[in-house]
This record gives structure tokens, sequence and C-alpha cells, in this order.
């Protein structure tokens, strides 16, 4: 026997032990696990939450022996997926890992999935918000879910109040109430003072985003899983409503209206700064952004006086939905101990500790009793409120589809296309990159 079939058979035996400890129920999740059950290893975790919030805690996992090491490492948003592809492939991958819903497609190959038999998807369910349940996947679950970062909506205190505005909207309809009265023009016609950031894209932060919080309002979950389909999931883009009207239309068309100069509610275009550097300047009375996001309106100017509440809603519908990052944490496949990171996940994801991150992220737990105990700061209570009703999509690259979702305004926009074209447009690129 040579060396790669030696190799071969080692590797072979050591999935079978696995898979016999998981099945026969030696290995359990989801139960409880202490300090005690995991007896030696340095296990490493990778994620993009500060580690000035996270690396003290997890460290705090080290047993009185000694034997057992935890240590996180902080990676940047904008290169955590080359990091995790490169890692992959240097066989220097973290033992576990932190993901959001639009890194799990990437990442399916390298995640050890937790079998049914072992915590069941009813327990899940039970244990975790409803937004969560994107991380049910069909060979089992992808990763204990840890925290929840909600679109919300923060507001100009002063914008509102010197316009005798008690409330911010409650409703997407209440935002051409209040159009004539936020938005403040110049002699020349610019927009001096604006209402709120959409109907256009490279300036509108989280422009994908909000739209997805429309779809998602409308019952449309842009993608899910489908049996039928060759690779496992469906666009839903351009599906028609029972009445055979197009949601998405209805939303585009909204969405577009600010920006047109030939509305009443025209408040934006593309000469506007972003939309955080123009609501931190004082000059945007409503922002549309993630909960995440508080500390840095406050470092950049300490002296604005603001406020959040919960996004806008669709007008005469029950449903309440916004879209969120759900962070969740995943034992990698190339861990040297996947039994024991497996222990180590049990541990972080644990009440107690989700707790303890929870308070020093000032962001909400996707675990459901967790939020039921809201804060009393009025912030973090929007924000624990804005978490039951977040939901995500598996986004399969961001970068794409954030072109995708850019052309398909400018060619809205531009009348290049009409909005039933641009949208089977989208729909045709986001099934050409599923498909791949």
């Amino acid at each position: 026997m040579n060396n790669f079939q030696t190799i071969l058979v080692a590797v072979f035996l050591a999935f079978f032990v696995f898979a016999v400890l998981i099945f026969s129920g030696a290995l359990k999740f989801g139960g409880l696990t202490t300090k005690k059950d995991i007896t030696v290893g340095n296990f490493i975790i990778w994620g993009t939450i500060p580690s000035s919030q996270v690396s003290e805690l997890i460290e705090s996992l080290k047993n009185s022996e000694g034997s057992l090491s935890v240590s996180y490492i902080e990676k940047k948003n904008v290169t955590y997926q080359n990091d995790l592809i490169e890692a992959f492939a240097k066989d220097s991958a973290p033992d576990l890992f932190i993901l959001t819903p639009d890194m799990v497609l990437k990442n399916d190959n390298f995640i050890y999935k937790i079998p049914y038999t072992n915590f069941s998807e009813k327990s899940f369910k039970n244990l975790f918000i409803d937004g969560a349940d994107i991380y049910l996947a069909k060979d089992g679950i992808v990763g204990y879910p840890l925290l929840v970062d909600p679109l919300v909506l923060y507001y100009n205190k002063d914008m509102l109040s010197n316009e005798g505005i008690v409330y911010p909207p409650s409703t997407w309809d209440e935002l051409f109430d209040l159009s004539s009265k936020l938005i403040k023009k110049k002699s020349n016609g610019t927009i001096e003072t604006a209402m709120i950031a959409m109907g256009e894209y490279s300036n509108v932060n989280h422009a994908k985003d909000i739209l997805s919080t429309l779809l998602l309002q409308s019952g449309n979950p842009i993608l899910s899983r489908s049996l039928t389909a060759n690779s496992g999931y469906r666009i839903s883009i351009r599906d028609n409503a029972p009445d055979n009207s197009n949601p998405f239309s209805l939303i585009l068309n909204f969405f577009l209206e600010f920006s047109n100069p030939s509305n009443e509610s025209y408040t934006w275009n593309k000469s506007q700064p972003n939309s955080f550097d123009m609501f931190t300047s004082g000059r945007l009375a409503f922002y549309l952004g993630y909960a995440s996001e508080l500390f840095k309106i406050r470092s950049v100017n300490p002296n604005l006086s603001f406020d959040v509440t919960m996004i806008p809603q669709t007008k005469g519908t029950n449903i309440k939905r916004t879209y969120g990052q759900i962070q969740t944490l995943v034992v990698s496949k190339k861990s040297k101990d996947p039994i024991s990171a497996f222990k180590v996940s049990s541990l972080i994801t644990a009440p107690s500790f989700i707790k303890e991150l929870s308070i020093r992220t000032s962001l909400p737990s996707g675990n459901r009793s967790l939020l039921s105990d809201k804060p009393s700061d009025s912030y973090l209570s929007t924000f624990f409120d804005s978490a039951i009703i977040t939901r995500s999509w598996f986004d399969p690259d961001k970068n794409i589809t954030n072109s995708i979702f850019s052309e398909l305004i400018e060619n809205s926009l531009s009348n290049r296309l009409s909005t039933s074209e641009a949208i089977n447009k989208a729909s045709n690129q986001l099934e050409l990159l599923i498909n791949k």
C-alpha cells in the first residue's frame, strides 16, 4: 500500500468513527456541555465581530487544568471570504468560524452539519428565532445562531420635532405624507435636506438589503430550497401574486419614487453624499441602517440628536419583517478534532455565554428566551424587537449580486428596460449564479 492509499484509508476511518459517534448518540448536540467534557485541545475561531468585544470572553473558556484553549481571530469583512478560501486550500483553516447567510453557499463544502437525529428540527425551532430556520438544511443543521444584526430606522429627532412630527413612520406609505415637511430645497432646486435615501443604488447604503426587506415583507423569500431545481434552490423575485401582479414590480416602482424629480416625494439623487454621511451630517431625516452602526453614528457626530425605531412595514398586511444578518457559529471540516470542536460550539452557544456576548456587542441574540428579557435601553429594546422579525436569504455571492441589483436599478431608472424586463434579467442572472 503506497503513502496516498494509507492516508486515504486513515481519512475514511476517521470519518467512519465520527459518523458512528454521531449516530450512536455518543456525540450529542444542543445539550449542555461543560469545560470538563473537553479535556484537551487548542481551538481557533474566526469571525468579523470586533476582537475587543469577544476575545476575552472566548478565551475565558480555558479550563482550570489549562488543557483547553480557545482563541478568537478577527477578520476584516472585505477579505473574510477570501481568507477562508485560502485557509481551506492551505489546510490552515480555523476549527470553527462565524458566518452570515450570504456566506453559507460558498462554504457549504467546508461545514460539518449537525444531524437531526442528534438535534431535532423542532428543538432548533423552539430554541432560536424564526429567521434562524434558514440554517435548517436538508442534510442537517448548518450551525448554532449567535447574534442578530437587523436593519432598523434611525431618525433625526430635531428635524422631526422642528416640523411638528411626533412619531417616525411605522408604514412606508406614511413617508409620502411627510415629504412636504422634511424635504428642503434651495432656490436653484437642489436638495438641501433629504427625507430618506432610496431610489438610487451607488450612494444608498445597504440598497440591496433595503430591497430585500421590501421583498420579504411582501412574503417573497427571494431564494428558497427546491427539490426540483438542479441547484437545489430557486429564485422567486419574478413570482406573481394570486391576483397575477408582480410584487417586486410594485416594490421597485415604490423604491424609485424617491429619485424621480417629477414626484413630490423626490428627495434623492446621484449627486448627494452616501446616505450614512448625509445622516451623520444632520441633513437626512431617516437612515436605513444596521443595529451595529449605532456606535459608528455616535462616534462620527456625537452632537447628532437621533433615535431609532423598527423599520417601516407594508400597510395592510399582517406580516412584519426586516432584513438582517444572523451570525452563526459553524464547525469546519478542516478541524483536526471536530468532535471537541462541536463541544466548544456548545459552550459558546450556551445561554449564559450568548447573553454576555449580546451585552458586549449591544446586539440581540438569536435565542428566543434571551429576547424575551428586553433591556431598558431604548436603542437595544428596538434591536431586540427587530431581531424577532428578522429574516434573511442565501445570497450566493454578495459582490456579484450587488452588481446585479445595481444594474436592475440603473436599467429601470434609465428606461433602458421596463420594470418587468429589468426584473426578468436580474432573475436570470441570479439563476445562472445559483447554478454555478
